[in-house]
């Protein structure tokens, strides 16, 4: 019976730890936010309101696609590192996610001037 006992043991001890490795994907999924998706924007404060309600932008590998209502889209180069937006305009925003009534958000605080923008996700 200690021999059958250790054998199941083992076996559900290797899948415990084997299932660690999707578990940590997973985790990592969550914790490693990422501006990459679509976004609208849904308030706005600050200074320099450059920027539209229902601002569309679409983060796709380094290019931002950005369309206010009923105008023709603009797209601008970013990097986004740590956090920290930059677009090739020198514009840089220190980024922060939120949750709420399970719509997630995206916090973008510009850098030398008091601006916050903040952006629903509406697609990955």
């Amino acid at each position: 019976m200690t021999k059958q006992f250790y054998r199941t043991f083992k076996y559900l001890l290797f899948l415990t730890l084997m299932s660690f490795s999707f578990i940590a994907s997973d985790c990592e999924e969550l914790l490693t936010n990422s501006v990459e998706g679509s976004w609208e924007l849904v308030k706005m404060e600050g200074n320099l309101q450059d920027v539209c309600l229902g601002e569309t932008v679409e983060f796709n590998g380094g290019i931002a696609t950005l369309r206010c209502p009923g105008q023709a889209s603009i797209t601008r180069n970013y990097t986004y590192e740590n956090d920290k937006l930059t677009y090739s305009t020198g514009m840089s925003y220190f980024v922060s996610y939120a949750s709420t009534n399970g719509i997630e958000k995206m916090i973008m605080r510009a850098d030398g001037i008091e601006r916050v923008l903040t952006y629903d996700r509406y697609s990955k």
